[in-house]
């Protein structure tokens, strides 16, 4: 359950086409007890970032020195009263308004703004675009009385913001970083990315930008893929051959210079596991895509980061070994094979490598 502290609908008009729009702001905020708002935002927080709606997680970019939302954000934080979020919403609206304008394909619809705390009481702003005017009854006074048939299982566009995290952010003493850094992300946003040029505007005109580095982002999908399948019990068994399967995948993006997408982790993991346990994998995307694990929808792979996680390197003066995890293990069958009492590792060797022993001692044989 929810609770809404603040919540307001705008209105953005604009005809595909065009370089004009309009907007027609609310005068008032909506009763945050009303049980039709409490709806609304309820639907737009359980949907958000779900399968059909995978969020990008990053930061607002403050690139553009005319887009002011990172401030009006921060000024609003800092004094959480009703009347400083009517004003952060008003700018909120013009700022995407003035975005849209630049883009002749783009149309209108309601934006709702609103201030809320879920169910582990963590506070969120969240904005959100809903294309479809009929699937709402509103009257003159931008005052929501129905939600009659809305399609909340694809949001045209939204972004989120996780207050807790943001203030994290902005007390943080930042030191110089490289790209393999973690970062700390807190603005979210769900865009579709088969229009840009249609959509793009509400992202930039909030200023949200990616954050997910490909490093974290590898990292994170082998440690959120582990924990799934700890979470889903009946998984546990399968975890090494879900590893297994989605470090191939991963590879193959990387042989290919294709970007990895949360689909593709999701097929590679439904490869590796029995098709009676398929019912279990419906879950992962918006697992994966969560606050907590943040992979976005697509990323480029490490290709340093997946090394770790699909090899072993060793080396001393006299020797260096570089092998896949999954050639290693404890029975006398494997191609490497460990004895942990004795602590010794036994190599399965192959032609080649036969060749080229049995050669380097017949020549010191022959000396």
């Amino acid at each position: 359950m929810i609770t809404v502290q603040f919540a307001v609908i705008h209105e953005l008009t604009k005809l595909a086409g065009t370089t004009e729009s309009n907007i027609n702001p609310a005068k008032k905020l909506l009763p945050a007890s009303a049980d039709v708002v409490i709806k609304l935002i309820s639907e737009l927080d359980k949907l958000y970032g779900t399968k059909e709606n995978t969020a990008i997680y990053g930061t607002f970019s403050k690139k553009d020195p005319t887009n002011q939302f990172a401030k009006y954000t921060e000024l609003f934080i800092d004094d959480k009263i009703e009347s400083k979020f009517l004003e952060f919403s008003q700018q909120g609206l013009g700022e995407i308004a003035r975005e849209s304008r630049g883009r002749q394909s783009a149309t209108g619809g309601y934006i709702v703004f609103s201030f809320y705390k879920n169910a582990t009481m963590h506070e969120f702003l969240l904005v959100a675009m809903i294309k479809n005017k009929n699937a709402l009854k509103i009257n003159k006074d931008l005052e929501l009385e129905d939600v009659i048939q809305i399609d909340l299982s694809k949001i045209h566009q939204a972004a989120r913001i996780n207050l807790e995290r943001f203030q994290e952010a902005k007390e943080l003493t930042l030191k110089p970083s490289d790209d393999e850094s973690p970062k700390l992300n807190y603005l979210s946003f769900v865009s579709p990315r088969s229009n840009m040029d249609a959509s793009g505007y509400f992202i930039k005109g909030l200023d949200c930008a990616d954050g997910v580095r490909p490093a974290v982002a590898t990292d994170s999908v082998f440690k959120c893929a582990k924990a799934y399948c700890i979470e889903k019990k009946e998984l546990k068994t399968f975890r090494n051959k879900v590893h297994d399967s989605i470090a191939e995948y991963l590879q193959i993006c990387v042989d290919t210079e294709k970007p990895a997408t949360l689909k593709g982790i999701e097929h590679s993991i439904r490869q590796a596991v029995p098709a009676n346990e398929h019912v279990l994998i419906e879950e992962f995307i918006a697992f994966a895509s969560n606050e907590v694990w943040q992979i976005p929808a697509e990323f480029n792979v490490s290709e340093s980061r997946l090394k770790k996680y699909t090899r072993i390197r060793s080396k001393t003066d006299s020797w260096e070994l570089n092998f896949k995890r999954n050639a290693l293990g404890i029975t006398d069958n494997s191609d490497l094979f460990y004895d942990n009492n004795a602590k010794k590792l036994t190599i399965r060797c192959s032609d080649d490598l036969t060749k080229q022993i049995v050669e380097e001692l017949d020549s010191r044989n022959a000396n």
